[in-house]
């Protein structure tokens, strides 16, 4: 196995984070593979419990204080951390399903030395909590990820670079600049990575079945106040990148999106109430694009 350099930025997930890695301390691997944890500012026992972990885990854990920028200049410095030729890129709350993982996506590097070649893996909720009807949509249909649209194989890494499974090669990655610091927030920062390296050349190769846990419920007004980051980091892709429209973070013109900016005080009340399957979705969508739209007029967020 090549060796392989997991970076993990996290903030105020110890429970989570210390899964993840008693998950990657599970690994089945025939090379050297570490963890790099990049704290963005904690103010729980996240730093006690990854230095206790650190010493004493057979797997090579780094820890790293970045508490400046969010996740995407706190990945930036796991890299620039990193000692391994592939970089795996997890969240502190996806932990890998199964012992193969990290070796499974050494082997498909190993197969295609080039550093145009990067894995995609799937995201699915994770069983240890109860997976919500709006939950199970937001995968399904919703703008949770988009896996539910993927055949394996080839995806566009400008719409499917998704940093919480991917793997790549550092040196594409360092060749390219890595994340743009300038995106504050966990929203649209990977997507705007994913364009430069699709514009580089890269091949990005979904496999389903190398899946990582997501422990994170989510409620629709958890939903709501991501809608408005991911539309406030939508308006910092366009002001940086007018030369590079992406479809899937355009801005909200026209008579649909005047109407759920319009409905907007009224959604979130009516998502609580009993209703039909097809109708409560109407609503969760029309949630989404109502905080989408709310988000890109505030405009672009503020550096941390």
């Amino acid at each position: 196995m090549s060796s392989v350099s997991v970076v993990i930025p996290t903030k105020d997930r110890s429970e989570a984070l210390a899964r993840t890695l008693a998950a990657l301390e599970s690994q089945q691997v025939n090379g050297k593979l570490e963890a790099i944890v990049v704290d963005n500012g904690s103010s729980d026992e996240t730093l006690a419990m990854v230095g206790e972990r650190a010493a004493r885990s057979r797997l090579t854990i780094k820890l790293i204080e970045h508490d400046e920028g969010g996740p995407a200049a706190a990945r930036n410095a796991g890299v620039a951390a990193a000692s391994g030729e592939i970089i795996l890129l997890l969240g502190d709350d996806t932990e890998p399903a199964e012992e193969g993982l990290v070796e499974a996506h050494a082997a498909l590097h190993a197969a295609r030395l080039q550093d145009s070649y990067a894995v995609l893996g799937r995201i699915s909720w994770s069983p240890r909590s109860p997976v919500t009807p709006y939950m199970h949509w937001l995968e399904n249909g919703g703008p949770q990820f988009h896996f539910a649209e993927l055949a394996p194989g080839v995806v566009d890494a400008a719409s499917y670079f998704y940093s919480s499974h991917v793997s790549l090669k550092r040196s594409i990655f360092e060749r390219l600049g890595g994340f743009d610091i300038r995106f504050p927030s966990a929203a649209v920062e990977d997507t705007e990575l994913g364009v430069r390296l699709a514009d580089g050349g890269l091949e990005l190769d979904y496999h389903p079945e190398l899946l990582v846990l997501h422990d994170h419920p989510t409620t629709p007004e958890q939903s709501l106040r991501r809608a408005v980051a991911v539309g406030r980091s939508a308006a910092l892709y366009n002001q940086l990148r007018p030369d590079r429209p992406h479809d899937k973070i355009k801005a909200p013109r026209g008579v649909a999106w005047a109407g759920v900016r319009a409905a907007a005080p009224l959604l979130l009340p009516a998502c609580r109430l009993p209703a039909p399957r097809f109708l409560r979705e109407k609503l969760w969508l029309a949630l989404n694009r109502a905080g989408y739209a709310r988000g890109y007029r505030l405009g672009p967020p503020e550096a941390r």
